[in-house]
């Protein structure tokens, strides 16, 4: 008997050792392309994100090529646009646009692809990357679809855009001239100059190019720059500065 017992508890540890070695695959209900689609559609307005996007990989999954795997790419983008994941959402949106460059939908992928940039913008202090290539997606649309739906929000966001882009420069160019780098400081200035000489927002630029070309002893071109201050700023704060 006690053999026996000890053949019987072999037997169950080489039976428990296979078991752990073997891989469990769960498989998944097979519904149509409809139902996986309106399931993840539904999850998807109920916020319910990690399931819409199970639901909407399930399109794809078992039903590939049908009209509702078109469908499920660019929803999956919004997906992940709903959770920030910026970067997975462009993927999805630029996934669409070459599998389905004819669809009515690839402006509405292309101003998302816009906006995701735009929305990750991380403020005027840090990096304005997004903001620059939120400007260059939004005129993109602008040039290629003129009467665009989205026309008026797009204005908005490229002045949105501009006006943290300068608050950058204008950040940097400061932090140049608080260290005495002048020309470091001439260089971001110059270029503001360039972009931005026509906004109705840059008393501070011009009184900062000013000081800059002073202190570099570029009088002349100095008293350009607060002359244009005076003029365009009659009551700015930093007339009063003027040297």
């Amino acid at each position: 008997m006690k053999k026996v017992i000890l053949i019987l508890m072999g037997s169950a540890l080489i039976v428990s050792s296979c078991a752990s070695h073997k891989k469990i695959v769960p498989t998944e209900v097979e519904k149509s392309a409809y139902e996986w689609y309106n399931e993840g559609i539904q999850q998807y307005i109920d916020h319910d994100y990690q399931d819409a996007e199970h639901s909407l990989d399930m399109v794809n999954a078992q039903h590939p090529g049908s009209i509702y795997a078109k469908r499920a790419v660019l929803a999956l983008g919004n997906v992940y646009f709903a959770k920030g994941e910026y970067i997975l959402a462009r993927d999805y949106y630029n996934r669409f646009i070459k599998i389905y460059p004819t669809s009515r939908q690839v402006l509405y992928a292309k101003y998302k692809i816009a906006l995701s940039y735009y929305n990750s913008r991380n403020g005027y202090k840090l990096d304005e990357t997004p903001a620059r290539l939120a400007i260059e997606k939004f005129i993109e649309i602008l040039k290629q679809y003129p009467n665009n739906p989205y026309k008026g929000k797009i204005y908005t966001y490229i002045t949105n855009s501009a006006i943290e882009i300068y608050k950058h420069e204008l950040f940097v160019a400061k932090f140049y001239e608080k260290l005495h780098h002048l020309k470091a400081a001439q260089n971001r200035l110059d270029y503001m100059y360039r972009h931005f000489k026509d906004v109705n927002f840059n008393d501070d630029m011009l009184f900062l190019l000013g000081k800059v070309y002073w202190h570099l002893g570029k009088k002349k071109e100095a008293a350009e720059f607060f002359n244009q201050l005076k003029k365009e700023y009659p009551n700015s704060k930093y007339v009063k500065e003027i040297p």
